[in-house]
């Protein structure tokens, strides 16, 4: 029986090399003007009528029985089914498309060459680029040359060329990151080893036709393997760095490995377990969202009242339901361990310049999670003590907690922190935590 991943959220399965990716995307120079520049010429758009104009919407009455594996793909992924379109190309391929209103896209050579279970796998793949956030820079990825060809027309004859060298190698970069990232949603999907192995096969393979019968995963797997420690080689190394520079794809050998080195660290099972980040929006503390009746959900209430009512009035503290989603959905992928059922976020402070979610402070309704210490909260039932150590010039104001030490920028925010955990340690212990100074 399948299981079914309710909420998850990209964190639980992006790939480290696509976040370190992305960043160093966004700091590219000339990176800022290319996004402005897609987004003036309504670039989403233009994608929506290519695709609405030429290819073929499917449905329950429309090749149903390709749209059954997606609405099975998109339960087990807990997605609402985009649009999906079959596109007469008689290459094996498939994208995702369209920022605000995505759609995702097979071409009728990755169907005939794929079976149900790889078309499956195929179909997850794509849903998580849309669920990491990769379809607007995929999008661009794919239109590159259009758009640095505009972008030179609009500048110096210099432009041109000068964005391309700069963009080209970080955008094809994290693109074949982005990859990695996909391949973990499609083994998500078919939640089986061998399907996504065999559909990592395939597209080396091309459409198999006469071979399918003869193809051997566990000699392409030998394959990937040999090839893995062979790259080990600085030489070889090198030369595959060179020749792999140009590619929007990795190396199907390299993302089978990918996938094994995934399963084998054991976070691929632990998600099937239920142990995974839930998305922003699914954790946010609404007052509209019943809860159980129980006592630990009880005390959570009371502790969820006192953490709000303590940081109502703090500057640059976003609190419940206030929480813009890309720095809380960043917040929980960097340093905040999988939220037990039930439980809600309820305040994000993040104390750097860029406000992004990377750094600071995150409080539930049952715990404090910090930056300082990734994916090692401290429970409010826990916190008997409440350290105030003396800040001076050179030092920012701080709180100890659980031996987890809590930096604020100013001593009203780092004060108001104090009164909102000992509210919710209250709620849990029946009585305030002891401050040491």
């Amino acid at each position: 029986m399948a299981v079914v991943l309710n909420q998850i959220s990209s964190q639980s399965f992006e790939h480290p090399a696509d976040r370190a990716a992305l960043e160093a995307l966004k700091k590219t120079v000339g990176f800022d003007k290319l996004m402005r520049t897609l987004a003036k010429h309504g670039g989403d758009r233009i994608w929506r009528v290519m695709n609405e104009s030429s290819n073929l919407r499917l449905s329950e009455k429309q090749l149903p029985s390709i749209y059954a594996i997606y609405t099975e793909v998109c339960r087990r992924l807990d997605v609402e089914p985009p649009p999906l379109y079959l596109q007469h190309d008689v290459r094996v391929n498939a994208y995702t498309a369209g920022v605000e209103e995505p759609f995702v896209v097979l071409t009728s050579g990755i169907v005939d060459a794929f079976d149900d279970d790889e078309l499956a796998c195929v179909m997850g793949h794509e849903l998580g680029h849309m669920l990491a956030g990769h379809v607007l820079y995929g999008m661009v990825a794919r239109s590159l040359g259009s758009i640095l060809s505009l972008l030179g027309s609009m500048g110096p004859p210099i432009l041109g060329p000068l964005l391309e060298v700069s963009i080209f190698t970080a955008l094809m970069h994290w693109q074949r990151c982005a990859e990695l990232t996909a391949d973990r949603a499609g083994l998500l999907a078919v939640q089986d080893r061998k399907i996504a192995l065999r559909t990592e096969m395939k597209l080396s393979a091309g459409p198999a036709g006469r071979m399918a019968h003869e193809l051997n995963l566990d000699a392409f797997l030998e394959q990937a393997l040999e090839f893995e420690e062979e790259g080990n080689k600085r030489t070889d190394s090198l030369w595959r760095a060179a020749l792999e520079h140009g590619r929007s794809h990795p190396w199907p050998v390299k993302r089978a490995r990918e996938l094994e080195h995934w399963i084998a660290s054991g976070d691929y099972q632990a998600i099937l377990e239920g142990g995974y980040q839930r998305r922003a929006s699914a954790v946010l503390a609404e007052s509209d969202r019943p809860r159980k009746e129980t006592p630990t959900e009880s005390m959570a209430d009371e502790a969820e009242a006192g953490i709000k009512a303590a940081l109502a009035r703090s500057y640059g503290v976003h609190v419940a339901p206030r929480i813009p989603e890309d720095p809380l959905h960043l917040a929980l992928g960097n340093y905040v361990e999988p939220l037990d059922e039930g439980e809600r976020v309820v305040a994000l402070y993040d104390p750097s310049m860029a406000g992004s979610g990377q750094l600071g402070v995150l409080l539930t309704d049952r715990r404090i999670c910090s930056s300082a210490r990734p994916n090692a909260g401290v429970y409010l039932r826990d916190v008997c003590t409440l350290g105030v150590p003396p800040s001076g010039l050179l030092s920012d104001p701080r709180l100890e907690v659980g031996g987890v030490f809590l930096s604020f920028h100013t001593k009203a925010v780092r004060d108001a922190f104090a009164d909102a955990i000992s509210s919710g340690a209250a709620a849990f212990r029946g009585s305030l935590p002891e401050r040491v100074s």
